[in-house]
């Protein structure tokens, strides 16, 4: 809000002020336009009658005193009065033109009489346009070597004319006033006067410029903004010059530039910014010492609660204040404890898909692959054990086990004790990489757990103790997974004929001597990925033949074996070292290297 209503405060000002100077801008520089014209014209109109009362003081004496002293007397009186004067040039129809030179003003310009002479020659049409009654201003050019005007008018009309030439000197102290500056042109566009008088002795022409063709075209009022050859842009103003009353072909432009009239309110306007940027800025500060006691506390649980929806539970609470937020942060940091324990007492992909909804009561078929892996003469190994050191065991292997399984995508679905400890695992019931990934999942699980029981191993055997030896048996095939049981109590499970075929697969393992052995049904799926070497057949309970199973010695494709010693790697408490003799690039070869590698 403070935002806005500064914003629009600052516009309406912007936009209000801007028109009155505008106004007021445009209204000045007419005034200077018109009293500059003013000045310009009666300058001339002095200089015009004076030139007149001179050659008609001359054309007298020269009838009544054939002395030319006399006539150089008045003509040194004149031109010692107007030192602006550099010439006078006296034109009667069919006769021969007089020459009047202000001597002191050629010599100190180093100027010729001869320049006249060539200058009056080339303006044959100004003259007989000046004997015709009018009255017409030029550049010289580069005829001289400072600026000077040449002013041609009539005499007497068809019979007599006159032309003078001044500098400009004294006309241009009128043609500048502060940021506001003048300067005069002819009818053809040719600069007469300008404060620059680089751009007058260089005879420049501004009749390109639109607002000069719009003057130079029509006496009425200019739309057209004054835009120079740079592109900046003016409040222009324009007379024509008179003199008697009488306009002649002469225009005084009065120019000041947009940028330089708006630069006062443009200045407050950045400092109004500059003072709403500082208003902001305390008004961030109140809001973030508000936000830190109310707002921030909720937007940290509304992250929390985000967390937990997405199944992270390090909410990073911190309890400041002992109200309303307080006593609700304490809850949050309750509930994600709570639901972080409930978490390892169950699958956390389920808990995934029942915070999502996507769980109910019922089951589907799916392909699936299942891997029961078992300590193998575990009851012998824990007879001299007492309860505690029993778990403590127990926890030490599956903490290594544990994430060979969920490294590969795979889910726990149970922890079983009959007889010993058996994890049961399952790839592709939730989450389906295809049958064959799901497959080939399975086995890069249990030869990492290869390698993980070889370093638990090599801590027992410094300890003392008995050596433990693991039993895995892997089977795909399709089988039921779903939420079994009531809306009181539900568990997620796999049930199926592939499930039991796996658990008995397992059990071979001690009379073969091997720790992995697949059925032929996974053989067949990922059989081309591995080493394997089929195992004598044995019969199972509801098969007619006896069955075929192959125990695994490891992965065939060098590069999957880094892939999979890789990941080998982000397991914690794993000794590589030890670790590459049981799987990778130099993992064994042969079910015979397999079994020798179990402790050497």
């Amino acid at each position: 809000m403070l935002i806005v209503s500064m914003g629009l405060l600052t516009l309406l000002m912007f936009y209000f002020v801007t028109n009155d100077v505008r106004i007021t801008a445009k209204n000045n520089n007419e005034s200077i336009n018109q009293k500059t014209s003013a000045a310009v014209g009666a300058i001339l109109e002095t200089i015009r009658f004076d030139v007149l009362v001179f050659l008609n003081n001359v054309e007298l004496l020269a009838v009544e005193n054939d002395d030319g002293q006399v006539v150089q007397a008045v003509e040194m009186y004149l031109f010692h009065q107007k030192k602006e004067l550099a010439a006078i040039v006296s034109i009667k129809k069919g006769e021969e033109s007089s020459i009047f030179i202000n001597q002191p003003f050629f010599d100190a310009n180093e100027i010729n009489a001869s320049d006249i002479s060539g200058f009056m020659a080339s303006r044959q049409e100004e003259v007989s346009r000046s004997l015709n009654g009018q009255i017409l201003l030029r550049n010289t050019g580069k005829t001289f070597p400072i600026p000077v005007l040449a002013m041609f008018f009539p005499l007497e009309q068809g019979k007599s004319a006159a032309t003078v030439f001044l500098s400009i000197e004294n006309l241009t102290e009128n043609f500048s006033s502060g940021a506001n500056s003048s300067f005069m042109l002819n009818e053809e566009g040719y600069l007469l006067v300008h404060p620059d008088q680089n751009l007058v002795k260089d005879n420049k022409n501004l009749k390109d410029i639109a607002f000069i063709k719009a003057v130079l075209d029509s006496d009425r009022e200019v739309d057209e903004p004054y835009i120079d050859e740079n592109g900046v842009e003016y409040f222009a103003a324009f007379q024509k010059v008179f003199i008697e009353k009488t306009s002649i072909n002469a225009a005084i432009i009065t120019l000041i530039q947009r940028g330089v009239v708006f630069e006062g309110i443009q200045t407050t306007t950045v400092r109004n910014i500059y003072l709403s940027v500082a208003a902001l800025f305390l008004v961030i500060l109140f809001v973030y010492h508000f936000s830190n006691t109310i707002s921030g506390p909720l937007r940290r649980l509304s992250n929390a609660a985000l967390k937990i929806e997405n199944g992270r539970y390090d909410l990073n609470l911190i309890v400041k204040n002992r109200d309303e937020t307080g006593v609700l942060t304490e809850s949050f940091i309750a509930m994600g404890y709570a639901l972080e324990n409930f978490e390892r007492f169950t699958n956390k992909a389920i808990v995934t898909m029942a915070r999502k909804g996507k769980l109910s009561l019922g089951g589907v078929y799916k392909t699936a692959t299942v891997c029961f892996a078992f300590i193998r003469d575990f009851s012998e190994m824990m007879e001299d054990y007492d309860a505690q050191e029993v778990v403590e065991f127990v926890n030490d292997y599956l903490k290594l086990m544990i994430p060979c399984i969920t490294r590969t995508n795979g889910e726990i679905d149970k922890f079983l004790t009959q007889g010993g400890v058996i994890v049961m695992a399952l790839w592709g019931t939730l989450e389906s990489e295809g049958a064959e990934k799901d497959a080939l999942n399975c086995i890069k699980s249990v030869l990492m757990m290869r390698s993980c029981l070889r370093v638990l191993n090599e801590k027992r055997f410094k300890q003392g103790k008995p050596l433990i030896k693991m039993g895995n048996g892997v089977n795909t095939g399709e089988l039921v997974s779903g939420q079994m049981g009531s809306n009181e109590r539900m568990e997620y499970t796999v049930i199926g004929d592939t499930v039991n075929f796996a658990a008995r697969v397992e059990g071979p393992n001690d009379a073969f001597d091997t720790d992995i052995l697949i059925t032929e049904d996974t053989w067949n799926k990922i059989g081309e990925y591995l080493i394997t070497e089929e195992m004598p057949g044995f019969e199972v309970k509801g098969k007619e033949k006896p069955v075929r199973v192959f125990a695994v010695v490891n992965m065939k494709d060098d590069e999957e074996n880094a892939a999979l010693f890789q990941t080998l790697q982000t397991i914690p408490g794993v000794d590589m070292n030890l670790a590459k003799r049981c799987v990778g690039p130099d993992g064994p070869k042969t079910l015979a290297e397999v079994r020798k590698r179990w402790v050497n």
